[in-house]
């Protein structure tokens, strides 16, 4: 029998037991309450317990099954002592020693009698062969009680790095204006007119000299490495014939202009030095008569790090740090034509290894078509020609170019011992120096004592510029950091500011030196603001660069449109330049 499915149904729900997974008590209670004031209770206790006065209590080892076990310090047990029998002997000579290091504060409040009267009992005559006739100079002993303590502070090292500071901050009142200037803290108004006018001037900010570079000439100028407001300046000899042949490195701050901050005397006369990059504090120095030393400059006195007095007689004539492989060395050119390298060593001496001897030239060569001189049946005494300078190519760190006193340039590498790359010839005489541009890795610049700059492109054996303002030898040169087209160079008493992009043929701003004396050496700063020039009478001139153009967006394209145009009427260059890809004139890169 089948029923029928009903129409409705009931269903009754009820609510069954509540299972908890995860109860998780609060811990806040009501302020105000039994609860609340029970719980702040605990925490003060917790507080005194942990942070307060109750963290020193005397607590027990409660519950736990070790048994305390109490010890006592090794120095509360008896020490051993040991003992021995000693003699000695006390001669009259001992005790006349002992006497000479009396305290001679004590002696001097006793009063001169006294002091004679100790004299008197300390001399023990036997014989005339053993006579003691040394006695304290009495001005020592009458030295006041003020005097004796102003030596003892002066002796104190402290005391001269208290005076150091203190003398960077009287010199700041004085030069305030001007340091900022060399920091480029103070910007010049620049015009907003519509055609501004440019007027290359060099301002005198202040002069780096004392009473002992008075008649020494500045032979080397080296920014530090780590900071640009360090500079060493070393002093030696211009002619010959000077009498002066003792050299001088003097470590100068631009926080105070009035006194170096470090003084470092030798027996001969400095001819170069520059900063290590990789230790700025390690300063390498060349000598007129051939030595080579490292002094660290982070020291008050003298403290080499590096000596070599056996290389030559001849004059260490310049200064190159390389790297190679994370460890850092130098090369030193001699007058000789010796071009060495150093390493340091454990010991002070370094070690050398000559990688380089300039020949002289024989028969033609490329480069400057110059006269060349009749030397008839004469034979030369040397058969090595001076060199002079150094320089670093500012592309490939492992290619160095010799400046010589025949005028020819020597491209090298230090992989390469006793051999060169190539050499050409750049000048008629001497040359003084040579430098790469900032902005252009294949263009540099030398001058020399034929009266003369040339400009360079590597790989083209004829100069681009060559200028000839007057009959003044060319003792340095140097590119503006911040413009491509602007460089220094130095004439007699006369400084000259150049621009390739307005003309050649006369420079910008000619400056005298502020002392009327003949120029040596110029350096630029990093920013390009400031000009260092120092003189034969070991001035450094600081001056502040002002009036230049503003610096071009882009200033490679900026310096081969300037040399372009001076170029108008020598198509056969233009053709060359071109030639090299690289340097082309329409090619447009930023740097």
């Amino acid at each position: 029998m089948i029923k029928k499915i009903p129409k409705h149904i009931t269903l009754i729900l009820n609510e069954t037991e509540t299972i908890f997974l995860l109860d998780l008590p609060s811990c806040i209670v009501p302020k105000e309450t039994e609860e609340g004031e029970a719980a702040e209770a605990d925490n003060q206790l917790y507080d005194y317990l942990t942070k307060g006065k109750g963290r020193n209590r005397k607590v027990a080892t409660i519950g736990v099954q070790t048994i305390p076990t109490l010890r006592k310090t090794r120095s509360t047990e008896p020490v051993k002592y040991e003992f021995r029998d000693n003699s000695t002997f006390a001669s009259n000579w001992e005790m006349y020693d002992t006497y000479n290091v009396i305290d001679v504060d004590e002696l001097a409040d006793k009063g001169d009698g006294y002091v004679e009267l100790i004299i008197k009992e300390v001399e023990v005559i036997e014989d005339d062969a053993h006579k003691l006739n040394d006695e304290i100079h009495p001005s020592e002993v009458r030295k006041s009680k003020e005097e004796r303590e102003l030596e003892k502070l002066m002796n104190n090292q402290n005391y001269f790095n208290a005076a150091l500071v203190i003398e960077r901050l009287l010199a700041n009142n004085c030069y305030n204006s001007e340091q900022k200037k060399f920091k480029g803290l103070l910007d010049e108004d620049e015009s907003l007119d519509a055609t501004p006018k440019y007027h290359y001037k060099l301002d005198l900010l202040w002069t780096f000299c004392n009473e002992d570079t008075r008649n020494r000439c500045v032979t080397g100028i080296s920014f530090n490495t780590y900071t640009e407001d360090i500079l060493a300046v070393g002093y030696g000899k211009y002619y010959f014939v000077d009498r002066k042949s003792t050299g001088v490195v003097m470590i100068w701050n631009i926080k105070n202009p009035k006194q170096p901050e470090r003084q470092y005397y030798f027996r001969y006369s400095v001819t170069s030095l520059a900063f290590a990059k990789k230790n700025p504090n390690y300063l390498a120095v060349g000598f007129y008569n051939g030595d080579v030393k490292v002094v660290d400059v982070s020291k008050r006195d003298l403290e080499l790090v590096g000596e070599d007095c056996s290389s030559s007689f001849e004059p260490a004539w310049d200064v190159l740090w390389l790297e190679q492989d994370k460890e850092e060395y130098f090369l030193v050119c001699f007058g000789d034509g010796r071009v060495c390298k150093y390493h340091f060593t454990e010991d002070v001496v370094l070690e050398r290894v000559q990688i380089m001897r300039t020949d002289k030239v024989e028969g033609k060569l490329k480069g400057l078509k110059a006269l060349r001189m009749f030397e008839g049946n004469q034979v030369s005494s040397s058969r090595h020609s001076s060199a002079l300078c150094l320089s670093l190519h500012s592309a490939n760190p492992s290619i160095y170019f010799i400046g010589t006193n025949e005028g020819v340039i020597h491209r090298c590498t230090p992989h390469y011992c006793t051999q060169h790359i190539d050499m050409f010839k750049a000048h008629e005489g001497s040359i003084h120096t040579i430098k790469f541009s900032p902005f252009v890795n294949k263009v540099f610049a030398t001058c020399g004592d034929d009266f003369q700059e040339c400009l360079w492109v590597e790989g083209i054996d004829e100069p681009l510029i060559v200028s000839r303002y007057c009959t003044e030898p060319v003792l340095d040169f140097e590119w503006s950091p911040s413009h491509s087209t602007i460089a220094v160079s130095l004439r007699g008493m006369d400084i000259f500011l150049w621009d390739l992009q307005r003309k050649i043929y006369s420079p910008q701003s000619q400056t005298k030196s502020p002392t009327n004396s003949r120029n040596t050496l110029c350096r630029f700063t990093s920013c390009g603001r400031c000009l260092l020039v120092g003189d034969v009478d070991g001035n450094i001139h600081i001056f502040a660069v002002s009036g230049l153009p503003m610096p071009a967006f882009f200033q490679e394209n900026l310096f081969f449109q300037s040399v372009k145009n001076i170029l108008l009427t020598n198509t056969e260059l233009v053709k060359k330049v071109e030639k090299l890809g690289s340097l082309s004139f329409g090619q447009k890169r930023s740097r």
